[in-house]
């Protein structure tokens, strides 16, 4: 993508815990000259880069940390928490979205596919952002169950009543 774009490219990621594979992984992430900014430092980290334009991405694979601030959807069938900081710091920065996904065409080749989200994600409702994302990594999952991580351990929370004011399905749209 590097490759594609005039822009610098920003990826939040969650560091690993062993300081031996951390550096190790570090190296092979950035040596196409994109720049990682770990997730618990976004805020410090994402500084030298605010005074140029750039592009974020976010990998959407991690369970947010804080179950009552997350927004709360029915996943694949499932109430699942997804982070609402992404939503957020899109709608305050009135930021175009887009999603993107990998497809496999055969082994060892991959093709990076991007639709447009929306061009100012601060002109829609609040939680729409994530229900359109939801929707699309659905659709998306359908599409290529084979290039979905079912491994990793998407529903670990279990959903309890006391979250249902974060809960943003269609119908059951609880914020203020």
């Amino acid at each position: 993508m590097t490759a594609l774009t005039q822009f610098k490219i920003l990826v939040v990621y969650m560091p690993i815990g062993s300081k031996v594979f951390e550096r190790l992984f570090y190296k092979l992430r950035t040596r196409s000259g994109n720049a990682f900014l770990p997730a618990p430092q976004m805020k410090e980290a994402i500084i030298p880069h605010l005074q140029s334009q750039y592009l974020l991405g976010l990998v959407a694979d991690q369970c947010p940390g804080n179950m009552h601030s997350a927004y709360w959807i029915d996943f694949m069938g499932r109430p699942t928490p997804f982070a609402s900081g992404p939503e957020k710091g899109a709608r305050n920065g009135e930021l175009p979205v887009v999603f993107a996904s990998i497809e496999k065409p055969k082994r060892g080749h991959y093709h990076g596919k991007v639709q447009l989200a929306c061009m100012n994600a601060a002109e829609l409702p609040e939680g729409e952002l994530t229900r359109m994302y939801v929707r699309y990594l659905e659709s998306v999952i359908h599409a290529r169950p084979d290039m979905w991580l079912w491994s990793h351990r998407r529903w670990k929370h279990a959903w309890k009543e006391d979250y249902q004011p974060m809960r943003i399905d269609e119908g059951a749209m609880a914020l203020a």
